[in-house]
């Protein structure tokens, strides 16, 4: 089975909402310090607000015309400063895939399409953030070519 990818537009964000719920549980279930329950609707607003951005692209995997994943990607811009230099970049923040559709190779083309996208922009550097129980997900990057760049510890509240 190969998925087709497409772009999301306005219209799709119930979609979104729904495919959003696969990658929310886990980190519900890892995390419920952060994480929080969601509400379709409340997300649905949240991708149509998001899709209305310039600066954001998300992709729809879609299997037989059924939705399966997506990709959220946004296009960064940062000015240079006493410390780094000026930079762009396109970071994915989000990516889905429902359940039964792992292991097929969703997730690496639309990670593939990404790069892509951002290529034909002009922009070759490419960044995911994945938290550290992600280990698939850390995977999956690993094999696509991707390399640790930064780690972020916390500790909690010593009281």
């Amino acid at each position: 089975m190969m998925a087709t990818i497409r772009a999301a537009a306005i219209g799709d964000e119930d979609v979104l909402a729904k495919l959003n719920g696969f990658v929310q549980a886990p980190h519900l279930q890892r995390r419920p310090d952060h994480f929080k329950h969601t509400h379709l609707p409340e997300l649905a607003a949240w991708y149509r607000s998001v899709l209305g951005k310039p600066t954001a692209r998300i992709w729809i995997a879609e299997d037989h015309g059924t939705p399966v994943g997506y990709v959220l990607a946004t296009f960064q811009r940062a000015p240079e400063n006493p410390f780094v230099q000026a930079r762009d970049w396109c970071e994915i923040d989000q990516i889905a895939v429902e359940p039964n559709h792992r292991k097929r190779g969703i997730a690496r083309l639309l990670i593939l399409t990404v790069i892509v996208n951002a290529r034909g922009e002009g922009i070759h550097k490419i960044e995911a953030t994945s938290w550290s129980f992600n280990e698939g997900t850390h995977e999956m990057l690993r094999r696509l070519g991707f390399a640790p760049k930064t780690v972020r510890f916390e500790l909690e509240s010593l009281g």
